[in-house]
């Protein structure tokens, strides 16, 4: 595109071109010379004046243009006045959009500054809320460690007494809802910390085969009780640095819900790892009853639940997932889900080998 000068140029050159010729033809086609001579002269006068008026003009006009589009574009780039770009004009149509942008700047910068402040604001109470719920947490987690130690002392036989049939089954379902308790309170705490940043992560050398049999043999109890087969598929002699019981927390959180999404007697849920170059990528499958493709983008947010009905027949948190991917990416990896509705879910999730 052409600026204002080049046109103005372009312009005042045709023109002063035009001029010179009309002079040079009076010239050559005048019968009286003088005359012709005189006409020649003034018509290169005129296109030199011409050519001088533009140049003054296009001062006049485009300076103050110039350093008025640099200060928007400074401007729309940093949101901060540009200095430097002082304009003078006498130019009135100039001068108004001058007064205009200037104010213009002052009015966008103490909205950005006042929105910047309330920014801060937000992020420092968000931050306060945190670490608040976090104490909360901590403290509700505290009480948790008698409570549990007493229901165990009770139900040892003739530890603190014997218990009839109807205490025992009060006693059992306490413990069972005491570890449900526990382990709530314990994914809050992961959250909050993955949210603070603050958790740790512990690497060392790990082997994948060793890590995925110790995971194995930790969830067979629950496999054969609900009848569904747990396998594994693994590459060999693969080496990771990584933290493996984050790993492990991983593996738990995922192939609690592929438990919980197969049917009993014809479930399979599959583990495994494939080295990948650079990282491993491990996987939990199952043949369960699948994600649909406008959840599966929702499903690693926090308190996320695939079934919000209130007769909902799996309990949990919401954060399991949440939990997953902080911790995933948190060791400088990524995860993900590919499933097909009553067919198979897969998840992925990679990790750096270093």
């Amino acid at each position: 595109m052409l600026s204002i000068k080049y046109t103005l140029f372009s312009v005042s050159g045709v023109s002063s071109f035009i001029i010179f010729y009309m002079g040079v033809v009076n010239f050559l086609t005048s019968a009286d010379e003088s005359t012709g001579m005189i006409l020649l002269i003034f018509s290169i006068f005129v296109a030199i004046g011409t050519l001088l008026a533009t140049v003054h003009i296009s001062k006049i006009i485009t300076e103050p243009i110039e350093k008025l589009a640099k200060s928007m574009s400074e401007f729309s780039k940093t949101n901060k006045r540009a200095k430097g770009y002082e304009i003078k004009t006498n130019v009135s149509e100039i001068f108004q959009l001058n007064e205009d942008f200037t104010s213009m700047e002052e009015k966008v910068e103490k909205t950005i500054t006042v929105q910047n402040e309330y920014v801060e604001k937000l992020k420092d109470m968000d931050r306060k809320k945190i670490e608040f719920s976090s104490m909360v947490s901590h403290e509700l987690k505290t009480p948790l460690v008698p409570i549990l130690g007493y229901i165990q002392m009770l139900q040892k036989e003739n530890f603190l007494g014997d218990l009839n049939d109807k205490q025992i089954d009060a006693v059992n379902e306490i413990y069972i809802s005491t570890l449900k308790l526990q382990r709530l309170i314990g994914d809050i705490l992961t959250t909050q910390k993955l949210d603070l940043g603050k958790l740790d992560f512990n690497k060392e050398n790990t082997n994948v085969s060793d890590l995925l049999l110790s995971i194995l043999k930790e969830f067979k109890p629950i496999a054969l009780e609900k009848n569904i087969i747990l396998e594994m598929d693994y590459d060999e002699n693969i080496h990771i640095l990584t933290d493996k019981d984050r790993i492990n927390q991983v593996f738990s959180n995922l192939i609690k819900n592929a438990i919980d999404f197969v049917s009993a007697k014809t479930g399979i849920v599959t583990i495994g790892a494939k080295d990948q170059d650079d990282h491993v990528e491990f996987f939990v499958s199952d043949n369960g009853q699948g994600i649909s493709a406008d959840k599966q983008s929702e499903i690693f947010k926090k308190f996320y639940q695939i079934d919000t009905s209130t007769s909902r027949k799996r309990s949990g948190s919401g954060l399991g997932l949440a939990i997953c991917k902080g911790i995933v990416e948190g060791l400088g990896g990524k995860i993900r889900v590919e499933s097909e509705e009553n067919v198979k879910t897969t998840f992925f999730f990679n990790i750096p080998k270093n």
